[in-house]
């Protein structure tokens, strides 16, 4: 059992590290399944990624990414 608990893909600290960058629900939710990282190594890391996602809400960077795109097309 234990063998087949560390060949999971969240057990993988740099396939955990890629997708918070790359997918981060799907990142959030391998770092809260994995064991490779200690609690406290989890607690920073969500807390990092939730004021990330509340600085890019709170500055309004994303209504600006998406006037720009939809300047694009227009």
């Amino acid at each position: 059992m234990e063998k087949n608990q560390e060949t999971k893909w969240y057990n993988n600290r740099a396939k955990v590290i890629f997708s918070l960058q790359a997918f981060p629900p799907l990142g959030v939710y391998a770092l809260l399944r994995s064991s490779a990282f200690t609690l406290k190594q989890k607690w920073l890391v969500a807390a990092g990624v939730a004021a990330f996602i509340g600085i890019f809400i709170y500055s309004g960077i994303g209504a600006k990414m998406n006037q720009f795109v939809i300047g694009l097309f227009s």
